[in-house]
Order: C-alpha cells, then sequence, then structure tokens
C-alpha cells in the first residue's frame, strides 16, 4: 500500500515539474522578472531532460520502425531501377565488344595481303553450320554480286571454305573442316598434298606426303598449292603444322594441321571471284 502511494506521489510530481516547465518555457517576460524567469525555465529543463531522453530512447525505434515500412515501397523500387540500369550498361558493354570485334574482322577482309591479282566480295554471315554433320554457313551474296559455286571464301587470316550452291542473293559455304572437303595444299619445302577435313574443332591431315620429303617444323604456315586445275588458287593460308609422326615403314608421313582461320563466330568473309581452269 505504502508502496502504491509512493509510486502515485513520484508520478504526481513528475507531472507538476512536466507542467510547470511548460509554462516556464513558454511564457517570455520583459523587464525585471526576466532573469529570474530565466532561471526558473533552466531548472525546469533540468529536471525534465531526463525523462525526455527516456521517452527519446523508447520511441525511436517505433519512428524508425513505421518510417522504414512507408519507405519500404520506394526503396524496392529504387533498387529495381537500379538493377535495370546495371543491366542495360552491361548489355551495352557486350554489344560494343561484340561490334569491335565485327568491326576488326571487316577491316581484315578489306585488305587481304595473299590476294593481291584477285578479287574478292565482301559477305555477311547470316546463318552458322546446322550441325556437327553439315558444317556449312550461309553468306548474304549470290549470283547478283558475282558468286559463284566453287568458289573459295576467306576471311583475314586465311582460307575458310567454299561456296557449294549459289542463289540470287545467297549463297552456302562448305567449311575446310568439313570431312567431305579436300584442298590441295604446299608445305614449306614444295611438297604437293592434299589438306583433308576431320570435323567442326578437329585438326586437318595431310595425305599424300612421301616419306622421302623434308620433315615440316611444328608451327610451319602450309598455303594452297595452285596447281592447273586446282580449286584455289595460289598462296592462301591454309594451316599451320601441328604434328608429324613417323609411321614406321611407311611410304608417306602423318602430318596433321590447324587451320589459320576462326571457323567459329564468323561474320564476315570475303569470296574470292576466281575459278579453276577447266
Amino acid at each position: 500500500m505504502a508502496t502504491a502511494r509512493r509510486n502515485t506521489s513520484q508520478r504526481l510530481t513528475l507531472v507538476i515539474l512536466i507542467l510547470a516547465s511548460i509554462t516556464a518555457i513558454t511564457l517570455d517576460y520583459r523587464g525585471p522578472a526576466s532573469q529570474a524567469l530565466t532561471s526558473v525555465r533552466n531548472v525546469a529543463r533540468d529536471a525534465v531532460a531526463p525523462v525526455q531522453r527516456v521517452l527519446s530512447e523508447v520511441f525511436q525505434p517505433v519512428g524508425d520502425f513505421f518510417a522504414g515500412a512507408v519507405n519500404y515501397g520506394a526503396v524496392q523500387a529504387d533498387n529495381a531501377e537500379l538493377r535495370s540500369q546495371l543491366g542495360n550498361l552491361r548489355r551495352l558493354a557486350l554489344e560494343n565488344q561484340n561490334a569491335e570485334q565485327q568491326l576488326q574482322q571487316l577491316l581484315t577482309v578489306l585488305k587481304l595481303p595473299f590476294l593481291q591479282n584477285s578479287t574478292d566480295v565482301v559477305a555477311n554471315v547470316i546463318s552458322g553450320p546446322s550441325s556437327n554433320f553439315e558444317l556449312t554457313f550461309e553468306i548474304d551474296r549470290g549470283t547478283a554480286d558475282g558468286v559463284g559455286s566453287g568458289m573459295p571464301v576467306v576471311s583475314g587470316a586465311g582460307l575458310v571454305g567454299t561456296v557449294v550452291s549459289a542463289g540470287r542473293s545467297t549463297s552456302v559455304v562448305r567449311l575446310i573442316t568439313d570431312p567431305r572437303s579436300r584442298v590441295g595444299v604446299r608445305l614449306p619445302d614444295g611438297t604437293i598434298a592434299v589438306a583433308n577435313g576431320q570435323g567442326l574443332g578437329n585438326l586437318l591431315t595431310l595425305s599424300d606426303v612421301p616419306a622421302s620429303a623434308s620433315v615440316p617444323r611444328k608451327g610451319q604456315l602450309v598455303v594452297t598449292s595452285g596447281l592447273q586445275g586446282a580449286a584455289f588458287p595460289a598462296g592462301i593460308p591454309v594451316g599451320t603444322v601441328s604434328s608429324v609422326k613417323d609411321r614406321g615403314g611407311s611410304l608417306t608421313q602423318q602430318i596433321t594441321m590447324k587451320p589459320v582461320a576462326q571457323l567459329t563466330g564468323l561474320q564476315y568473309v570475303a569470296v574470292v571471284q576466281w575459278l579453276p581452269a577447266a
């Protein structure tokens, strides 16, 4: 009972102090009473300050919670907008990178040092190989542009393939890695051989290289032979020697070769307007 009276008395005292402080703070006197009133204000502020701190600590988290709840939707919307902008920036960076790669391909195709005495038609690749068994791609040039079946197709690095069919505005090109592809080539020592396709991603193999021929070194460049009646003019880079194996008493050497042209991701090629002599 005594405890209840004491608590009631403390609460009453606190209320009186608060009311007195509010009254003292809000009043504004001039003249002689001003100094006395200022002293009363200061005492009242000092008395109420601990209570203000406690109330602030109690209600501040609640205020923060409601403010956060109110702003949550806006924050989510801002985050979604930022993620969208980041995605757009990444897409633009990839597009710029692809555009740079395409430009480099086009520049190298426009300047082909190994075709000084031949004319060519620059073409855009519009579809790639449909499968690992049909190693062909389509270009946006045809007979109306001077492209014909049997013409060599090159990139800035070297031989890519051969036109196998030509329509008026589009043509189909067979890659040199196609198992049906055969390319007459000349080794560094002048030996004539045939480069055979073994499938996309596989090395070319050289056939008909006599065992008596000089053994080529790894990395040496092999070019088209350009013999009379050959399907390709002379001097187009085809590949570099990858390996040479001794076949143990065989009449021919076993040689593999890596194509010099990048055969995947092609965007621009050049069709060499050249056909073998009949």
